[in-house]
């Protein structure tokens, strides 16, 4: 049985087992990065998975995800998520297999909530741990830089 993660017209399938790795994975890296302001987002995703996710019912994200500011921190989480994987920090490593496909889709699903917040905020992009590095490596934008510019 496979369920889907939605927004709009736009999803991606995945089978049971996939979507379940994929939240416990996401919230994994979520509370070892989330801000103190951040933690209800936490606890909503925890609730929606112990008591509204079951086999075929993935995440709409209009109606599970209202909030945009909620949005901007799964699709971060979600981005993240796909960086984790490919550092091998989290999932099980001894056998790759499944690493590729579960990459793709943290990752789509952090366009997917990106999409979403970019429907009130067109041009809205996640401050992800790959875009932080890109600033750095391609621009030569050090820490201290990038946080001047996120609080202007």
């Amino acid at each position: 049985m496979t369920c889907e993660i939605i927004f709009n017209d736009r999803g991606i399938q995945l089978n049971n087992r996939q979507f379940e790795n994929l939240i416990n994975f996401t919230l994994e890296v979520a509370e070892t990065s989330a801000l103190n302001s951040e933690t209800p987002y936490i606890s909503h995703m925890k609730k929606m998975r112990d008591e509204c996710f079951f086999p075929g019912r993935g995440i709409a994200i209009e109606e599970d995800f209202p909030d945009v500011l909620e949005r901007k921190f799964w699709s971060r989480m979600f981005f993240n998520t796909s960086r984790a994987i490919f550092e091998r920090k989290v999932g099980v490593h001894e056998h790759t297999y499944w690493q590729a496909q579960a990459i793709y889709q943290a990752y789509s699903t952090g366009l997917l909530f990106e999409l979403a917040v970019r429907e009130f905020e067109p041009q809205w992009s996640a401050e992800t741990i790959d875009r932080q590095e890109f600033e750095k490596v391609v621009n030569g934008v050090k820490d201290n830089d990038r946080a001047a510019q996120n609080h202007q």
